[in-house]
């Protein structure tokens, strides 16, 4: 136990606290989507078949979950097309980012990232033959693993250029991420001034398919390579000058840890990434068989 709780203490808290804000964010945001595309409309329904008091609650609840995720606000201030509400759409990409400079600057601390990549990968594939089979309309076919297993082995390749040099790497990392970022701002402005210069037609169909979003593929979730690889990169170059003794660099600020609820989830951020819709359909599942729509899961 003591070996275990002095593991944790060397890692950087700060690092995890922001993963598992992020994480619970993400799990918020997909509770909500939940609600609004498979139960709301369900529990609302049951409820006014029944006649009960409750019913005009749970309109509520559903309109709102549907005005949160299916909002017309589209924004690319993040460097990404985004849509939903007001919130969601500056919030929803605001994670990623933020997740994948944190992914960037755990480079500088992992003992294989090659090997980090791998497991991603191996990951993703997983991920994707799993929705597949359970719904094909729901398939992930790029998400966020996909995305950081790319932006991993990319940062591998660079690594190995630089003849793995912690500063050369550094200073590469950061300037291809930047220069991705410029490639990204002004192939969204062409994008803007002309939806169909990156359409089926085009000739840019497949940077407004793959790279940018701006097509969407088939995903149920889909991060694209533009821009998030690029902030992945800038993490990477950020993490052996802000870490270079790869200590944590905030105080613990207390005795108790008052943290450590959240960095469970930091810490835990892959298996809840790989587990959490099972976990969210279950417990709304649960909560509409008993208390919603008795003998009915809904989500079945």
């Amino acid at each position: 136990m003591k070996q275990k709780l002095a593991k944790n203490k060397n890692r950087i808290w700060e690092l995890d606290f922001i993963r598992g804000l992020c994480v619970l964010l993400m799990i918020f945001d997909h509770t909500l989507y939940d609600i609004a595309d498979i139960f709301g409309k369900s529990w609302y329904e049951a409820a006014v078949a029944a006649g009960k008091n409750n019913a005009e609650f749970l309109y509520n609840i559903w309109q709102a979950a549907r005005t949160y995720y299916f909002g017309s606000t589209q924004s690319t201030f993040w460097g990404v097309l985004s849509s939903g509400s007001p919130i969601r759409a500056f919030v929803e990409p605001m994670v990623v980012v933020i997740f994948a400079i944190v992914c960037g600057i755990s480079c500088s601390f992992s003992r294989s990232n090659l090997k980090r990549g791998i497991e991603l990968g191996i990951f993703a594939i997983l991920i994707t033959v799993v929705t597949r089979l359970i719904d094909e309309s729901m398939m992930i076919t790029f998400g966020v693993f996909q995305m950081f297993t790319v932006a991993i082995l990319f940062w591998c390749l660079i690594d190995f250029i630089c003849r793995h040099d912690k500063i050369k790497t550094a200073m590469t990392c950061g300037i291809i991420g930047v220069i991705m970022l410029i490639i990204n701002h002004c192939l969204l402005n062409i994008w803007l001034l002309d939806q169909q210069a990156f359409s089926t037609n085009s000739n840019g169909f497949f940077l407004g398919y793959f790279m940018l979003g701006v097509n969407k593929i088939p995903s149920a979730d889909y991060q694209p390579i533009f821009p998030y690889v690029a902030w992945m990169l800038i993490g990477a170059s950020l993490g052996p000058i802000i870490y270079m003794n790869k200590k944590s660099l905030l105080p613990h600020l207390g005795k108790y840890d008052w943290y450590e609820p959240v960095n469970f989830w930091g810490r835990s951020a892959m298996w809840v990434y790989v587990a959490h819709q099972i976990v969210i359909g279950l417990i709304l599942g649960l909560i509409s068989v008993i208390f919603l729509t008795p003998g009915d899961f809904v989500i079945i």
